[in-house]
């Protein structure tokens, strides 16, 4: 008996679903980290602008104290362009939009595969169009990510463990 082209259409679903779910977790595990860096550089920045102004009323006067000023202003100048060297605010966007955009597409395969599950006998063609439409939109989506330098081998590692544990649970769900 010849294979089954429905267990080949369920089989590569089921990989590009992990596939797109491993590029969105990735995505949002940058968005939190660089999200964290934007907030600690708009902190630090407002501090030492403060501690800069501080330190120039208060330590005018005293010698002893008169280099905290420059410090502070240069701590503040420098971080401010460390901020817009690192391109924060748009890799936020990027990551938030990839994120988006990967996310609806595990929504559409997801749906794809209840459909598969309701009805066992599908069109095989009809499923098969469909599966590749959404193998096309992965590789559009693959192909906007950047390098990004908060993208570590261990951060990598911390969302395939967590992705593929997650998988393994839905797997011996009851009905499954």
């Amino acid at each position: 008996m010849p294979p089954d082209p429905r267990d080949a259409i369920w089989h590569e679903t089921q990989v590009l679903l992990y596939n797109v779910s491993y590029a969105e977790q990735v995505q949002e595990a940058l968005l939190v980290r660089w999200t964290w860096a934007d907030s600690v550089t708009k902190i630090a920045v407002a501090i030492s602008s403060a501690g800069s102004a501080l330190a120039g009323l208060v330590f005018w006067k005293n010698t002893d104290y008169t280099f905290l000023w420059p410090l502070f202003t240069s701590a503040s100048a420098l971080l401010a362009i460390l901020s817009k060297q690192l391109s924060v605010a748009e890799n936020l966007k990027d990551h938030a939009t990839s994120a988006a955009e990967l996310s609806t597409l595990i929504i559409d395969i997801g749906t794809l595969i209840v459909r598969m599950k309701v009805n066992t006998e599908f069109a095989a063609a009809e499923f098969e169009k469909e599966l590749l439409a959404f193998r096309g939109e992965y590789r559009k989506q693959s192909s906007k990510l950047k390098y990004d330098l908060l993208l570590t081998e261990r951060l990598r590692k911390q969302v395939q463990e967590k992705l593929t544990a997650s998988f393994s649970i839905e797997q011996n769900e009851p009905g499954k």
